[in-house]
């Protein structure tokens, strides 16, 4: 007789990393997001509160906006496979919508998904001095079918942790946060002292001459 072995199958990816170059790129992202928020009144999206800009940063964010754009895409590259890839060259190329939050006391972000892109990424500018009260909060995508037969029950993995139907990821200055744009996701209200400035980021996979042929 055997010890039952449990396979956790079907994971949803999450990557969460401090970029080298966060201490260098949060002080000049964060000079020219609020120069942009003084020009520009910007559009309402999930956003409830609070100021969202438009979605071309990659265009007024300067370098800072592009460096922090590379480097989300490179590790976006590192978790993707082309199945069908020709000699290990994807037939894919990547592309990146960009847009920045200013979120004052009170604001957040209703729960939402980006259907018309492959990743989804958070980069915190300034937390504001928040806690985890106001995290981005992930929603488990088989929610509500595994709490349909019993709603006080919920699996576990091998060390007895409970599955819970959120995963809640505190906001912190220089973090980059990514997770597949699917993924339902939502931010708590802001409970910090200053304004929370964090940057948004859509990584699309576009078909390459390759993949048309």
């Amino acid at each position: 007789m055997s010890e039952p072995v449990l396979k956790e199958l079907f994971a949803t990816p999450l990557i969460e990393f401090r970029p080298q170059t966060a201490d260098a790129l949060a002080p000049a992202l964060k000079e020219v997001i609020l120069k942009r928020k003084t020009e520009h009144k910007g559009i309402a999206r999930s956003n409830i509160h609070g100021w969202h800009s438009d979605t071309d940063m990659l265009e007024w964010g300067g370098e800072p906006a592009r460096a922090l754009a590379l480097e989300a895409m490179q590790t976006c590259g590192r978790f993707t496979r082309d199945l069908n890839a020709a000699q290990g060259q994807s037939r894919y190329e990547m592309g990146m919508e960009m847009w920045a939050n200013v979120s004052p006391a009170g604001a957040s972000n209703q729960l939402h998904a980006h259907p018309t892109a492959l990743w989804s990424a958070v980069f915190y500018v300034d937390d504001g001095g928040d806690t985890e009260e106001g995290a981005l909060v992930l929603q488990d995508p088989r929610f509500p079918l595994t709490r349909m037969y019993a709603s006080d029950l919920v699996f576990t993995n091998a060390a007895g942790e409970k599955q819970l139907s959120q995963h809640w990821v505190r906001p912190e200055p220089g973090k980059l946060i990514l997770f597949p744009s699917w993924l339902m996701h939502a931010v708590r209200p802001h409970k910090g002292e200053r304004d929370r400035i964090s940057i948004a980021m859509n990584i699309t996979a576009m078909p390459t001459g390759a993949a048309g042929g």
